[in-house]
């Protein structure tokens, strides 16, 4: 399994946080779907800074709050049509209890992850058609990378806090070998 961990990533995480709390979140429409609380960001020296000059090549990175409440359009998925990899980056100092990100095994076909773009995410509605295989618990500063083709999802299935508590990660998505 290829899911690499790296804590205590950046060298000022809390100026980091509050950057990205500074931030315009946003509501996204797709024709697939409507995402909330996204900030696009200019904060380049942090995540995708890092990663270029380990030779990855980031594609699309933003900030997500995730607030209690807030809806969301998947929960068990793949990120496979954003790249080859798919890196979350955990910006809340004291996060609850089994927060985090969980990985997946699609039981009918004993599948750890899709090529096809959105191929289970309407049977990742229901966890019930997936196993839990493995949870990294989110922590301040701790850096997620995976293979996007992976089946993922929030550890949590609701959001929580709110306000400046709100969940907090930052996504990222890219090419190049993990």
């Amino acid at each position: 399994m290829q899911i690499h961990v790296f804590d205590s990533f950046l060298k000022d995480p809390e100026a980091y946080r509050r950057e990205a709390m500074q931030l315009d979140y946003r509501t996204y429409d797709f024709p697939e779907c409507t995402f909330h609380g996204i900030a696009l960001s200019p904060l380049t020296i942090g995540v995708t800074g890092i990663l270029e000059t380990a030779g990855l090549k980031p594609e699309l990175s933003f900030f997500r709050k995730s607030p209690k409440g807030q809806t969301e359009p998947h929960f068990i998925h793949s990120d496979i049509d954003m790249g080859e990899w798919s890196a979350i980056l955990y910006l809340n100092q004291n996060p609850p209890d089994g927060d985090g990100t969980a990985f997946w095994t699609h039981l009918a076909t004993g599948t750890i992850g899709s090529l096809i773009p959105h191929e289970r995410s309407t049977e990742g509605q229901d966890p019930a058609n997936f196993e839990m295989r493995r949870i990294v618990p989110a922590r301040f500063n701790r850096l997620l990378m995976f293979p996007s083709s992976y089946f993922h999802s929030r550890a949590l299935h609701e959001n929580w806090g709110t306000g400046e508590e709100a969940r907090l990660t930052q996504v990222t998505f890219g090419k190049g070998k993990l």
